[in-house]
């Protein structure tokens, strides 16, 4: 990512460390901190003026150096990486588990009988009405995951 799509912001919040579970980026901040952000990214932290601000990276690494404090290693990108990583996995089991829902609703009693018996080994009544049945498979699947 080239610079000029990154936009610096400064954390300005009380809490200590904090941690974006808003927009699913991961990234912590401690006090003060500044980080470079893609700039969509910074456009949405930016909304929350109370929390963050525009940071000019220039006078940060000015003051820094005058002060002679060692600024922690930045690591921005790895963890939008990695939580960029971690999102396209959940979309994936999501899909995975949609798809499956999209099967059992197209199965009769029987398939459904024998489906769940070899992938989870339950027992289904014979009694029970087809929509209750599928309720219950998806349920199954929703518990224990696309076998």
């Amino acid at each position: 990512m080239s610079a000029s799509q990154l936009v610096a912001i400064t954390y300005i919040g009380t809490e200590t460390p904090f941690q974006d579970r808003i927009y699913r980026s991961r990234l912590t901040f401690d006090p003060d901190q500044t980080r470079e952000v893609p700039a969509e990214l910074a456009t949405k932290f930016l909304l929350h003026a109370d929390v963050f601000k525009a940071a000019d990276v220039k006078a940060a690494d000015a003051t820094s150096k005058s002060k002679k404090v060692e600024t922690p290693k930045d690591d921005t990108q790895e963890t939008l990486e990695a939580a960029q990583k971690a999102e396209e996995e959940r979309r994936q089991k999501e899909n995975q588990r949609f798809e499956l829902h999209q099967q059992i609703d197209k199965m009769d009693k029987q398939a459904l009988r024998d489906w769940t018996k070899t992938k989870f080994q339950q027992e289904l009544p014979g009694n029970l009405g087809i929509e209750k049945m599928r309720d219950r498979v998806k349920g199954f699947v929703d518990q224990f995951g696309a076998p």
